[in-house]
Order: C-alpha cells, then sequence, then structure tokens
C-alpha cells in the first residue's frame, strides 16, 4: 500500500466515525460517564451520577454522610445508578 492510499483509507475511517446518525435512541447508552463517589472526610461523600438530557450526558452532583440512622443522601442521584450507590456506601 502507498502512502496516499494509506492517507485516503484514514481519512475515509475518520470521516465515517465522525457523521452521527439522526437517530439518538441508543446514544444515552453509548459512552456513558462513570458514577463517582468521593470521600470528602470521614462518613462523608460527594457523589457525581449522570443523567442523559437535551442530547447530552450532564452531571447530577449529591452528598452523602453517615449518621446514627444511617447514611443519609442529599441531592439528586440518576435512577440508573441508585442501587450502585447504596452498595457502595453501605461497605
Amino acid at each position: 500500500m502507498d502512502r496516499r492510499t494509506l492517507l485516503a483509507s484514514i481519512g475515509a475511517a475518520a470521516a465515517g466515525s465522525a457523521c452521527s446518525a439522526k437517530d439518538d435512541s441508543g446514544a444515552e447508552k453509548a459512552g456513558r460517564p462513570t458514577l463517582a463517589i468521593d470521600s470528602d472526610r470521614a462518613g462523608h461523600w460527594r457523589i457525581r451520577s449522570w443523567q442523559w438530557r437535551d442530547n447530552a450526558w450532564r452531571p447530577l452532583i449529591a452528598r452523602a454522610k453517615q449518621t446514627e440512622a444511617g447514611i443519609v443522601i442529599s441531592g439528586t442521584i440518576s435512577a440508573a445508578d441508585r442501587a450502585e450507590v447504596a452498595a457502595r456506601l453501605r461497605t
């Protein structure tokens, strides 16, 4: 393969992958950012979850703290992440 053919094939592959379909039905599943639970200090956490809205991933920030009654979460967490947040904070 000569240099010109190689560059043409690389350009065609890049152009093909840059095109996006008009149908965004599966877009919210692809490229979803990961859930992050960071410890602020002992018994306090910052939770960053993600919600698909207006054709983009938007962060949802919540706080959690350990109390005598259990773990209290203030703020919004994506419904898809609630079970994982609860499981990770219990351990």
